[in-house]
């Protein structure tokens, strides 16, 4: 991704870093500059003076799947934009923006708001402006969010008070104790840990992908758990998710962990399975947290298996953690979600 934004106009400084070569410091005072290829890299960024390892860190520090995703977004774009004779040129022009987005939705609604989202971010992390400014664009980008069925009312986040609801009406859903004691781990630590559901559950019954977390990939200790994320293709350090007591115990993931591991057998595995070992999958995830929003009488169609997620990512951010820290927490490059119902603030950290 970063040797296609170094060739783009206006990256000047990504291709000297490329090249090996440092990026002078903006100067403290404003200057007028000598030449147009010294209009200063510094008013094109603001990564310091080595932007590719600062570029580098935060691509390890989001979701790979995600980045991998923005590259096939700013491929995408480039081959549209080359097919269509248009001038290279960075802030991607208005224009450019609309007709890509309008073509690419007569595919894949969903993929083309990821592409986007790509250079959405790209801009920005590149000191341009955000082409989802335009007023248009955004227009657009709205209508083709309620045709791809993802307007961000449709799947509201859980909050911690939800948590506390839905813990408490877990006896009425579970047909078993050892079932009630799972989904009360899987729901606290879904929620503390901000993890996605293919981390936490099987996609089909037979069917279990490389990202699913195994009991070998918990550290259970006296005052908090470990978990160990497995490695990606990209990354070469494991993300450790580290889960801290309460001092709400009805809440508290970590004693929810100590119960359910009490329960269940030591065979080695998916970390979240029924009694009989076998694990369990996104369908029933869903059900039993469906059933118990409707215990609740909340309507279940406007959540989701990311609720959770969600959840942690706004209680995150109205409780006034640092932007940097919320996109951490998520491992989430782009979004930080912005309404939701105010939440207490988490216990837990990366």
């Amino acid at each position: 991704m970063l040797a296609l934004l170094a060739r783009e106009p206006g990256m000047e400084w990504l291709e000297l870093s490329l090249a090996g070569q440092a990026v002078s410091s903006p100067p403290r005072h404003a200057e007028a500059p000598r030449s147009g290829s010294e209009i200063s890299y510094h008013q094109k960024h603001s990564l310091g003076p080595w932007p590719l390892k600062t570029l580098s860190l935060l691509e390890r520090s989001g979701d790979n799947k995600l980045w991998q995703a923005y590259l096939e977004g700013l491929k995408k774009f480039l081959v549209f934009r080359e097919s269509m004779g248009m001038p290279a040129a960075w802030p991607i022009p208005a224009e450019q923006i609309r007709g890509f987005l309008a073509v690419e939705s007569n595919y894949s609604p969903s993929k083309a708001l990821i592409s986007m989202a790509a250079l959405s971010y790209l801009s920005k992390l590149t000191g341009n402006s955000d082409p989802l400014e335009d007023p248009i664009t955004c227009c657009m980008v709205t209508g083709l969010k309620r045709r791809a069925g993802i307007l961000r009312d449709k799947y509201l986040p859980i909050t911690i008070e939800m948590l506390r609801s839905l813990l408490g009406v877990l006896e009425s859903v579970c047909i078993t104790h050892y079932e009630c004691l799972l989904f009360r781990a899987l729901f606290t630590v879904a929620f503390f840990g901000a993890l996605r559901v293919g981390e936490m559950v099987a996609k089909h019954r037979n069917v279990l992908q490389p990202e699913l977390l195994y009991l070998s990939d918990l550290q259970l200790m006296e005052r908090k758990a470990l978990l160990f994320l497995p490695y990606s293709p990209v990354d070469q350090e494991r993300h450790v998710i580290s889960l801290a007591v309460s001092g709400e115990p009805w809440v508290c993931p970590v004693l929810a962990l100590r119960s359910y591991l009490t329960a269940r057998s030591q065979q080695e595995g998916p970390l979240f399975v029924h009694s009989s070992l076998r694990p369990v999958t996104r369908k029933e995830f869903l059900a039993v947290l469906r059933c118990a929003l409707r215990l609740l009488g909340l309507c279940p169609e406007h959540y989701g298996v990311h609720s959770f997620w969600l959840g942690t990512a706004v209680t995150a951010a109205r409780c006034g953690y640092p932007g940097e820290d919320v996109t951490r927490l998520a491992r989430w490059p782009c979004v930080i979600p912005g309404s939701s119902n105010r939440g207490d603030q988490q216990e837990n950290r990366r």
